[in-house]
C-alpha cells in the first residue's frame, strides 16, 4: 500500500545496517530534473544504506536538480533539503525521511462595514482545504488561522443576520502572516442569504459611499500589473477612461480632463502630489513615494465623486496605509536597478495591540545607466528617496490613535559648460488621528496633519546674456478634520464631517538677464509670503431602499478664504440590482477646484515697467458630471461594465486679452501664468467606456477596456476646440498566468503577465515652418491651436516572476520588461533654428527593471 512506509526495514539485515551507518563514505552524483525517487535510490546505493519513508508524503515524481560533489549520506542530504522541504531523523539506527508543509497564519478583523463595529461570533473558513480548517471572531471581532498551505486560499465569512461573503484568492506565503480584514453589510430582510464576492477583492469600492465610476485596487494588483512598477498612478492607466502616453512621467488623463484636477488623499487627508519628481502645480511625477509595503486597499474615482470628496474635477485617489503586524516581526529587504527598498513592522512590545510599520527607499536612474540603458543624459542626474510609517495605538476606553507620515524627496540635475539646470521636488505630510466608537451604532474620527512642499526650479545659463532665473515654492498646510458615522438601521446610514486648512506660503523668483532681450523683459516675478486657508463640509446619506438597490444623497461644501468664495455641491447615486448578475447605476456630482496659487498672484511687468499684481479674485473652476452604468457578472469570476459619461466644466479661467484668446488653464497640467484671468472660459468631455475582466482566480486573470470620448473647449473667442488631452480613443489588453511549481504544500509560484496599450496621443498647435525660418524662431499660429494629435501611443510590457517558499522566507525574482518592442513613441516636437526644420523628440526605449524581493 502506498500509505505504508515503502522502505520496509527487514530486520535481520536493515537493522543492524542503520545501527552501523558509515558515513565517511563519500560520493559525487549529478541530477537534472530527476524524480526525487530515483534521487533517493541513487543515494542510497551509493552510501549502502536504506531510507525510511512514506510515499504518500513524499512527492517522488517531484524532478529534482542537485549536484553532490565528494559528500556523505549527511551531507547530500543537507544539499537535498535546500531543494526541497525535506528533513531528517536517525531513530535507532534509520534515517526517517520527512517532508515539511510549508504553512502560515491567517488572521484579520470582521467588523460591520457601516459602523465599524466587531462582528462577535462570525465564522471563518478556508476553502477547498482538507481537513477544514475555520475560526470564529472575538469580542473584538479578531480572528486566527493556523496552520493553512501557502499559495492562494479562500475564506468565507458568515455572520447571522449579514450577507456572507467570500473573500478569494488571498496569496499566502512563509515569510509573512496573512492579515485580512472583513466588512460586513446587514442583511435587510431576514430572508434568503446572500454570498457576496469580492471578485478579486477590488470588484467593490472602500468608500461605501462611492457607487458610480469608482473601483478599488489592491497592493497586489500594483505588483501583478506590468508597466506598474508598485505606482498606484501606473496601475490606474490600465483601467477604462484613463490615458497614459507619458513613458517616462507617471501622468494620466482621466476622462479627457486635465491632470491638474486629481485629488490625492491620504488616510483621509488630502495631501500634495505624492510623486517624485514632480512640479508646481502637477499632482503627477516621475513615480509615487507610496510603497506596496505600507498600503492597503484604496479606492480611484474617475467621476460623480462621494460627497465627501472636493477640490477634485478630474479624479480621486482616496489612499489607506495598512496597519503593521501587532503579533510578531516581520521585514522585507528589496533589491533592484531602482535601488533598494527596506521594511519592518511589529509590536512594540509583545502581547500588547500597538503595531509599528515603515518603509525606506533609496534609489537613482544612474543604476540604470551604468548597466547600458540611456535612461538620462550623461549630464544628467535624477536621485530620490521617500520614507512611509505608521503606528497604531488601540486603547481600551479611548479609541483606537494612529500616526502616519509620508516623505520624499527628489532632485534632477544637469550641468554642460554652458548650463545648470536643477529642479527639486521635496514633499512630507505627518498625522494623528484618533477614531472611537460613541456607540454600538456610530464612531467619531478625529485627524490633525501637517503637509509642506518645497520646490525649487534654478536656470543658469552662462552664455553671452548669462541668463539666471531662480524660484522657490514653498507652502505647507495645517488640517484638522472630523468625521461623524451614524448606522441608524440596515437600511438608512448618515456620514458627516467637516475639515479646516490653514495655508503658509512663500514664493520667490529673481530674474536677471543683462542683454534684456524679448519676450524676457515681461517675464513674471515673484516675491510673495502670506496665509490663507478653506473650509470644507460634507453630509453623506446612504438608503437602502430594497435588496439590491441603494440611493446616496448629500452635498459638499467649499469655501477657499483668499477670494471669500463658497461652492455648494449636490451629489447624488442610484445603484439597482435588478438581477441577480446584472446592475444599472447612474450618478450626478457638482465638483469645483482651487487653482494652483501661483495662479492667485500673478505679477506682471507692463512695458511701461509698472508692476501689476493679476488674479486675486480669480474664481473656483467647476464642473458637472453625469454618469449612466450597466454591469453584468459571469459565473467564472469575470464581469462587463460599461458607462456612459458627460462633463460640463465652466468658471475656467481664460485669458482676458482677445489677441491671445485661445489659452485657457484647461489645457495645462502643470505651471502656471501670470496673465491676467477671467472665469469665463468652458468645456464638455463626453465619451463610454467597455471593460470585460476577469479578476484572478483558477490561476489566470485578463482585462480588456476600449475607452471612446471627446473632450474640447471654448475660450473667450467662443471659438470650440480640441483640448490638449483629446486623443479620441484609448484601449488596454493584460493577461497574466500563474503556474505552482512543487508539490505537497510547496506551492511556489511562477507567473507571467503582459500589457498591449494602444491610445491617441496628446494634441499640438501645428509649427509653421515659413513663419519660423522668417523670425529664425519656433513660431506656432493660435489660430490652429491644439488642432493636430502626435501619432498613437502603443507600448507592449512583459513581466515575469517566481515566487518561492521556504521554511520561515518568502523570496521573489522579478523583472518587468517595459516597452519590450522598443517603440520611441513622440513626447513633443520643436523648431531647430540652425537646421530650420522642425525635429521630434522621442521617449524612452525598451527598458529592463530586475528585482529581488525577500520576506522574512
Amino acid at each position: 500500500m502506498r500509505s505504508i512506509v515503502i522502505s520496509l526495514i527487514i530486520l535481520s539485515t536493515s537493522l543492524s545496517g542503520f545501527a552501523q551507518i558509515n558515513n565517511k563514505v563519500k560520493f559525487s552524483a549529478s541530477f537534472i530534473d530527476a524524480p526525487l525517487s530515483e534521487v533517493l535510490m541513487e543515494i542510497q546505493e551509493k552510501a549502502g544504506i536504506l531510507f525510511s519513508y512514506s510515499s504518500s508524503s513524499l512527492p517522488l515524481r517531484e524532478p529534482v536538480t542537485l549536484r553532490l560533489n565528494d559528500v556523505d549520506v549527511y551531507g547530500a542530504l543537507e544539499k537535498l533539503g535546500k531543494v526541497l522541504p525535506i528533513t531528517y531523523k536517525l531513530v535507532n539506527g534509520m534515517i526517517v525521511l520527512r517532508y515539511i508543509d510549508l504553512r502560515q497564519t491567517i488572521r484579520g478583523t470582521v467588523v460591520d462595514q457601516a459602523s465599524k463595529m466587531p462582528a462577535i461570533g462570525a465564522s471563518v473558513i478556508v476553502l477547498d482545504v482538507e481537513p477544514i480548517l475555520g475560526s470564529t471572531t472575538d469580542e473584538e471581532g479578531k480572528f486566527k488561522i493556523t496552520g493553512v498551505p501557502v499559495g492562494r486560499r479562500s475564506l468565507q465569512v458568515q455572520y447571522i443576520g449579514y450577507e456572507n461573503k467570500i473573500l478569494p484568492n488571498i496569496l499566502i506565503g512563509t515569510g509573512k502572516e496573512a492579515v485580512v480584514d472583513a466588512e460586513l453589510t446587514e442583511s435587510i430582510t431576514q430572508m434568503e442569504e446572500l454570498v457576496v464576492t469580492d471578485i478579486g477583492i477590488s470588484a467593490l469600492p472602500v468608500n461605501e459611499m462611492a457607487m458610480v465610476s469608482v473601483r478599488s485596487f489592491t497592493v497586489e494588483e500594483t505588483k501583478r500589473f506590468p508597466v506598474g512598477l508598485g505606482d498606484p498612478l501606473r496601475l490606474a492607466s490600465s483601467f477604462a477612461g484613463v490615458v497614459s502616453t507619458d513613458d517616462i512621467n507617471n501622468e494620466i488623463v482621466i476622462r479627457g480632463n486635465t491632470p491638474r484636477g486629481i485629488l490625492w488623499k491620504l488616510d483621509g487627508v488630502e495631501i500634495p502630489s505624492p510623486n517624485h519628481f514632480s512640479n508646481e502645480g502637477a499632482s503627477s511625477g516621475g513615480i509615487s513615494m507610496f510603497s506596496t509595503q505600507v498600503i492597503s486597499r484604496s479606492d480611484f474615482s474617475t467621476g460623480a465623486f462621494a460627497p465627501e470628496y472636493g477640490n477634485a474635477t478630474a479624479g480621486v485617489f482616496d489612499i489607506h496605509m495598512r496597519k503593521g503586524n501587532n503579533q510578531q516581526q516581520e521585514n522585507t529587504l528589496q533589491l533592484g536597478l531602482l535601488g533598494v527598498d527596506v521594511s519592518s513592522e511589529g509590536p512594540f512590545r509583545k502581547g500588547k495591540r500597538s503595531s509599528y510599520l515603515f518603509n525606506y527607499r533609496y534609489s537613482t536612474l544612474s543604476i540604470l545607466d551604468k548597466i547600458g540603458l540611456e535612461i538620462q543624459d550623461e549630464n544628467e542626474s535624477n536621485v530620490f528617496q521617500d520614507l512611509s510609517l505608521k503606528l497604531n495605538f488601540p486603547t481600551r476606553s479611548l479609541g483606537t490613535f494612529s500616526l502616519f507620515g509620508l516623505g520624499g524627496i527628489s532632485s534632477f540635475q544637469e550641468k554642460t559648460p554652458t548650463l545648470v539646470d536643477r529642479e527639486d521636488y521635496n514633499m512630507g505630510v505627518v498625522g494623528l488621528s484618533n477614531q472611537i466608537n460613541l456607540s454600538a451604532t456610530s464612531f467619531l474620527k478625529t485627524t490633525v496633519s501637517y503637509s509642506a512642499t518645497n520646490i525649487i526650479d534654478d536656470l543658469i545659463l552662462n552664455s553671452d546674456s548669462h541668463l539666471q532665473d531662480i524660484k522657490t515654492f514653498n507652502k505647507s498646510f495645517l488640517r484638522g478634520s472630523v468625521l461623524l458615522n451614524k448606522k441608524f438601521s440596515a437600511k438608512h446610514l448618515l456620514e458627516s464631517g467637516f475639515t479646516v486648512s490653514k495655508l503658509s506660503y512663500n514664493f520667490k523668483q529673481t530674474f536677471e538677464n543683462p542683454a534684456n532681450q524679448p519676450p524676457f523683459n515681461n517675464f513674471s516675478r515673484f516675491d510673495e509670503e502670506g496665509a490663507s486657508g478653506s473650509e470644507q463640509a460634507f453630509v453623506s446619506w446612504k438608503f437602502r431602499i430594497a435588496p439590491g438597490l441603494s440611493l446616496v444623497n448629500g452635498f459638499h461644501w467649499l469655501r477657499f478664504d483668499l477670494t471669500r468664495e463658497s461652492s455648494f455641491e449636490p451629489r447624488s447615486s442610484l445603484r439597482w440590482q435588478f438581477a441577480p448578475d446584472k446592475v444599472l447605476s447612474v450618478g450626478y456630482g457638482l465638483h469645483s477646484r482651487i487653482e494652483s496659487l501661483e495662479y492667485y498672484f500673478g505679477n506682471y511687468i507692463a512695458d511701461n515697467g509698472a508692476h501689476l499684481k493679476n488674479n486675486t479674485d480669480l474664481g473656483l473652476t467647476k464642473s458637472r458630471h453625469f454618469i449612466l452604468g450597466y454591469e453584468k457578472t459571469f459565473k467564472n469570476s469575470a464581469y462587463f461594465k460599461t458607462e456612459v459619461y458627460y462633463q460640463r466644466l465652466f468658471n475656467v479661467p481664460v485669458f482676458v486679452d482677445s489677441l491671445r484668446n485661445a489659452f485657457s488653464t484647461i489645457n495645462l497640467s502643470d505651471g502656471y501664468t501670470s496673465e491676467q484671468l477671467i472665469n469665463a472660459g468652458t468645456g464638455n468631455n463626453f465619451g463610454i467606456e467597455f471593460t470585460l475582466e476577469k479578476k484572478f482566480s483558477k490561476g489566470y486573470y485578463y482585462l480588456m477596456n476600449l475607452s471612446l470620448y471627446e473632450s474640447n473647449y471654448r475660450a473667450r473667442d467662443g471659438v470650440r476646440r480640441d483640448t490638449r488631452f483629446n486623443g479620441n480613443f484609448a484601449s488596454n489588453f493584460l493577461f497574466g498566468k500563474e503556474f505552482n511549481l512543487g508539490k505537497n504544500g510547496r506551492n511556489n509560484i511562477l507567473g507571467m503577465s503582459a500589457k498591449l496599450s494602444y491610445a491617441g496621443n496628446k494634441r499640438y498647435t501645428p509649427i509653421s515652418i515659413q513663419a519660423s525660418n522668417q523670425f529664425g524662431t519656433e513660431v506656432r499660429p493660435l489660430t490652429n491651436a491644439w488642432r493636430d494629435r502626435y501619432p498613437d501611443h502603443s507600448r507592449f510590457d512583459i513581466q515575469l516572476s517566481y515566487r518561492r517558499n521556504r521554511k520561515k522566507t518568502t523570496s521573489e525574482w522579478r523583472l518587468d520588461l517595459q516597452n519590450v518592442t522598443g517603440r520611441e513613441n513622440v513626447l513633443y516636437d520643436y523648431y531647430d533654428p540652425q537646421a530650420k526644420r522642425i525635429e521630434k523628440e522621442t521617449q524612452v526605449g525598451f527598458v529592463p527593471v530586475l528585482s529581488y524581493r525577500l520576506e522574512f
